[in-house]
């Protein structure tokens, strides 16, 4: 009987697991099968139970209960009464499909979830309980969803719960003894860093071209560029969040990605969902305002991004070529926003330099993941290290020759030095020669661009670049001065 008072009862979503099953299978919905999609939004106007058994009788085959983001100090407190000899059970709304799944995997001595007809949540789920143990249960339980529960326990666990979870009574006064196991979780910080901010220096590639016809410019022309560098810096925080919705099962099996805040449960799909939902509209609109070509080609760079994420980065070759052209598209803007085209031979040199870095990008997951024989979500195996070593290579060099006659080329209308030039291209051949030979010893960061920003050679030899061709450039302005 006392071990019966004892029986430790876990809610599964936002408490043992930091996401909600239902959300993961949405998503996982609109990855794999997105032609359903419809038929389960329309299900769960109709019944949220028969929508959650559609989805997991669709999906199971691409849920995998290990990789779920579980809470390490629920889990602990789960693993702490089994070693007591505690039961421990499992009751949650989700599918009764997926909570066997996890049950299995965690081994408890009873689940039950919810059944087409039966949303086990709320009263529900306290009239259940109250059936199975009377009062004799503690609850371990995350939302106001759960309040009807506790008040059935004889004691409860809050992880991450509002703060009137802590202050419930029952009918007749009496206090309801809920202790907090997980402190309320922020939605700011998760949310920052989901955006990717440090990726917004990759946005600098639209003042190139500006830059380049520096002296034409007007004060309407530099503020139009600050609002295209912030709205295309928004659009693609907005698209990198799209990019890890549909990564999560991926990231959470990398050594790394698995502690981005949408596959760790730190930040909410919904609340991702939201900020997509609000953002990518708002930009694409602010940037026809701040001209119909910069409108245009920021609609392009939405669509790749998009296209990208959903399927086109699971085809190898093709992604990488694809992600050196969203850098190019970045250079076509900024032009697009001062009306300055850019010339061939400049968009050849960004397009190699940055479809080396790409390889290098993937170059890096081929060796960290030798042992698995391929990389998790990505077409690429282990023999493929040799020819992408030999591809980025040859990228990068082809990057150094194609600023080279740019350069000559252009030497009449923007440089007016050949030094400049030649300086410049030596500088970049001998990044390009340490960034690969970085690679090559496996110590590059898996974000080349992070690598480019963080390194202090690479800043520097960047900085030695744009001293270099800054101060061609705007010779006419300093030389007049003294």
């Amino acid at each position: 009987m006392a071990q019966k008072e004892d029986v430790l009862v876990f809610d599964l979503d936002g408490t043992l697991i930091r996401n909600d099953l239902t959300h993961e299978l949405l998503v996982l919905c609109a990855r794999w099968k997105p032609h359903l999609l419809p038929i389960a939004l329309f299900k769960f106007l109709i019944s949220k139970p028969e929508a959650k058994r559609y989805l997991a009788e669709k999906l199971h085959l691409h849920y995998d209960a290990a990789s779920l983001p579980y809470d390490p100090d629920v889990i602990a407190l789960m693993e702490a009464h089994k070693a007591k000899g505690v039961p421990v059970e499992i009751v949650s709304g989700s599918d009764h499909i997926l909570v066997q799944k996890v049950a299995d995997h965690l081994e408890v001595d009873f689940f039950k979830g919810s059944e087409p007809g039966n949303n086990l949540t709320s009263t529900r789920k306290a009239a259940f309980l109250r059936e199975r143990h009377g009062d004799s249960f503690v609850y371990v339980g995350n939302s106001s969803a759960d309040y009807a529960v506790w008040r059935a326990a004889r004691k409860g666990y809050g992880v991450n719960a509002p703060s009137r979870s802590y202050k419930l009574k029952q009918d007749d006064g009496r206090d309801v003894e809920v202790e907090r196991l997980v402190d309320r979780r922020g939605r700011l910080k998760p949310l920052l860093k989901a955006m990717r901010l440090h990726q917004w220096a990759k946005n600098v590639l639209i003042f190139i071209v500006p830059g380049l016809v520096l002296p034409t410019l007007d004060t309407t022309d530099f503020i139009k560029l600050v609002l295209a560098f912030f709205c295309f810096s928004l659009l693609a925080s907005a698209t990198y969040m799209l990019n890890d919705l549909f990564d999560m099962p991926d990231d959470r099996a990398h050594h790394s990605k698995h502690a981005r805040p949408l596959a760790s449960g730190a930040l909410s799909v919904p609340l991702a969902g939201l900020f997509m939902a609000v953002v990518i509209p708002s930009t694409i609109a602010l940037s026809f305002l701040i001209s119909t070509a910069f409108g245009i080609t920021t609609l392009v760079y939405g669509i790749m991004t998009c296209a990208y994420s959903f399927r086109l980065k699971r085809l190898p070759v093709l992604d990488v070529f694809i992600l050196a052209g969203l850098f190019m598209i970045r250079v076509i803007a900024g032009a697009n926003v001062v009306g300055a085209p850019p010339t061939g031979w400049l968009l050849t040199f960004i397009g190699t330099f940055f479809l080396s870095l790409a390889i290098g990008k993937r170059y890096v997951e081929v060796v960290r993941t030798r042992d698995k024989g391929s990389v998790t979500g990505r077409g690429y195996v282990a023999s493929d290290e040799i020819p992408l070593l030999a591809m980025g290579t040859a990228a990068g060099f082809s990057s150094v020759i194609s600023l080279l006659i740019y350069g000559l080329l252009s030497q009449s209308q923007i440089f007016h030095s050949e030094t400049t030039i030649l300086l410049g291209s030596a500088i970049l051949a001998a990044w390009v020669l340490r960034f690969w030979m970085i690679a090559g010893r496996g110590e590059l960061h898996d974000d080349p661009v992070i690598f480019a920003v963080k390194d202090k050679v690479s800043l520097l030899s960047l900085g030695l670049i744009g001293l270099i061709m800054g101060l061609d450039i705007t010779r006419p302005v300093w030389s007049s001065l003294f």
